[in-house]
């Protein structure tokens, strides 16, 4: 007998014991059931028939008598009723009229149910006056469980038949053919685990499909301990315990990681005197209960949808990270967070617009060393001239509003020329590049805004498909003018990522270029938390015209990664911030993020590389490929500013 033929009848088996199991059992409850409301009904039908005759007998009224007696014979217990006046000696017999139902005469037997006759006394309390006999047949009640039985019995066979095809059709797709082990095995080495679906006969195939899935399961325990690890080590190295706000070193990261990017950042240094005194007037009990109430002011929505991180420096020093340097946004920004605090202030009873002091700084350019300490003079600055606040670009407002930014930068796209730049990406093993990723420059304002500040007013300004549509325009013809050029890979924002109808454009776009072979893309680590489904749907769409797809600024936030799993890459890049100033921290994260992509085979670049030390670093950790300064970008098209 085979495998598929055992467990079959052992199923079947399992079901015709369930519904035998099933049905004796509501049989004996429904019949010990039938029996005690017989026997009540009995008692009650009867003592309530001849509390109401006594009236209508000593009135001799027959009329009211037949009226009464119908009510009862109507039951369907009730089979006769029998009255016999002592006086007279007329015996009034009434009998039911209720059809008869056929139930089997074995089934009556088996419910031990009979007829059951019961005759009291009639008196009007002093006088006998007849002699009453009431007769209940409980067939319509064995014939109302019997219907019950068989509609039970019908759906537990119809139940037991789907259970049965069932197994049968799911113990055929778990025993498939035996070819399929050699694809789960592939996928298992991807770091994905389904368990084996080979059809055989136990003997060939039961310890081989055991081991396999123990070590799939065994695989796929290690990979999520590894997701969750390290959003446990994110938790316990980079959190504050008392504001459970980030740390100094977490923030650090983070302002290091957009700095390099070069994109545009308003760094706020807000030095909280009052917890200070706090602390000093009522214990650090006290003091730790206000960093909690303002940790979770600093992250409510109003302000968390603006600030790109917000985190705790020291005992009562907090550094606020926007990704912006829009004057508008930024003071918008300012007038919410000095509400926020006036709030916390009168909720503890303190004076508005006192104890505390921001020191506010911006960065156009690669200034990550240099934020901190403007940020900090300004910070001084406040304190030194018991101001609120200071900014020292706070005379230079930019008049121009959202909507004439949006315009003039539309306008540059339509216009003026891209200036195109490549970093090469290089392979660790050897000098030949992997890709070169492309950098835009745009003329704006008598000036080229460089690839970090376009992009961060391009996402501001809503005009990510415009820019891409350009970027990708500029590169096609770029490459079939120059051949022999490296492949260049494009990243593409947030704003295209999420859109069908740049999907749509994309889709004609690949089909015409036949560049497979020449281009390569890329979204954020952030476009990829957006939108994870659309992700996956562009990067299918990308993968089945043949391009490579990766994901740019890997591990950013330092938190769980596991959307890989779902996007697939071909290839993950280090964020910058990983690259700079390595401590035993960023060590720990960076083998824990190359040995989650490791594990599903995909390719590990590092970026912000400026040194060969870098280089080794990373090399002896498992990433193939390197990207930074150490490989300066490289200008693609010989074109000048207009």
């Amino acid at each position: 007998m085979t495998l598929h033929q055992r467990v079959l009848s052992f199923v079947v088996a399992a079901a015709v014991i369930t519904v035998l199991v099933t049905t004796t059992v509501v049989f004996h409850l429904g019949a010990d059931q039938l029996k005690q409301e017989q026997q009540q009904q009995a008692s009650v039908l009867s003592q309530t028939l001849a509390e109401a005759v006594p009236a209508v007998l000593e009135q001799s009224d027959e009329q009211r008598l037949a009226q009464l007696t119908s009510q009862f014979i109507g039951m369907p217990q009730v089979s006769g009723i029998i009255i016999e006046p002592m006086l007279s000696g007329e015996r009034q017999i009434w009998a039911s009229d209720l059809p008869a139902t056929h139930v089997p005469n074995w089934f009556v037997t088996a419910t031990g149910l009979t007829v059951n006759t019961t005759s009291v006394s009639v008196s009007n309390g002093w006088t006998q006056l007849a002699k009453l006999t009431m007769t209940f047949d409980p067939h319509q009640d064995i014939a109302e469980l019997w219907q019950q039985l068989m509609r039970l019995v019908s759906w537990l066979l119809a139940a037991s038949v789907v259970v049965v095809f069932t197994a049968s059709f799911m113990f055929r797709r778990v025993t498939a053919p035996l070819g399929e082990l050699s694809q789960r095995l592939m996928s298992l080495g991807h770091g994905d685990f389904h368990p084996t679906r080979v059809t055989t006969s136990v003997s060939d195939l039961s310890t081989l499909q055991h081991a396999f899935n123990l070590a799939g399961q065994q695989v796929a325990r290690v990979q999520q301990s590894q997701q969750d690890e390290l959003s446990r080590l994110r938790d316990k190295l980079m959190v504050d315990p008392v504001s459970r706000l980030p740390n100094r070193g977490y923030f650090q990261h983070q302002l290091q990681s957009f700095v390099k990017d070069e994109i545009g950042c308003t760094l706020m240094l807000l030095e909280a005197d009052w917890l200070s005194r706090l602390r000093a007037r009522y214990g650090y009990q006290y003091r730790d209960q206000c960093w909690r109430l303002l940790g979770e002011a600093l992250n409510q929505d109003g302000l968390a949808n603006t600030h790109q991180v917000v985190a705790r420096l020291s005992h009562n020093e907090v550094a606020i990270l926007l990704i912006t340097d829009e004057e508008k946004t930024v003071r918008r920004y300012l007038r919410q967070l000095l509400r926020m605090i006036n709030q916390e202030l009168e909720n503890i009873s303190l004076p508005v617009n006192q104890g505390f002091h921001l020191g506010i700084a911006q960065t156009r350019t690669d200034e990550t060393v240099s934020l901190m300490a403007k940020a900090d003079n300004a910070l001084q600055h406040a304190k030194r001239h018991q101001e609120v606040y200071f900014w020292p670009t706070d005379e230079q407002v930019d008049s121009r509003t959202r909507e004439q930014w949006r315009h003039l930068l539309l306008n540059a796209l339509q216009q003026n020329p891209l200036a195109l730049y490549a970093q090469p990406v290089r392979h660790r093993d050897n000098q030949y590049n992997w890709h070169q990723e492309v950098y835009a420059h745009l003329w704006v304002d008598d000036n080229w805004l460089s690839a970090g500040q376009l992009l961060n007013r391009i996402e501001m300004y809503a005009l990510g498909e415009e820019f891409d549509k350009h970027v990708l325009t500029r590169v096609d013809a770029y490459l079939k003018a120059t051949p022999q050029s490296d492949k260049l890979a494009v990243n593409l924002t947030v704003e295209s990522v999420q859109s069908r109808t740049f999907h749509d454009w994309l889709g004609h776009f690949l089909l015409k270029t036949y560049l497979a072979g020449k281009l390569a893309f890329e979204v954020s680590e952030k476009a990829v938390h957006a939108d994870p489904q659309a992700c996956k749907s562009l990067f299918g769409l990308i993968r089945t015209q043949g391009f490579e797809v990766g994901v740019d600024h890997f591990g950013r936030n330092m938190d769980n990664v596991d959307y890989i799993k779902n996007v697939e890459p071909d290839y993950v890049k280090l964020d910058i911030g990983f690259g700079q100033q390595l401590s035993d921290v960023d060590d720990v994260f960076i083998r824990m993020l190359v040995n989650i992509a490791a594990a599903r085979e995909i390719v590990v670049i590092a970026t912000g590389i400026e040194q060969s030390e870098q280089h080794q670093y990373f090399h002896q950790l498992g990433c193939q490929g390197y990207q930074g300064y150490i490989l300066p970008p490289i200008r693609l098209d010989s074109g000048e500013q207009p």
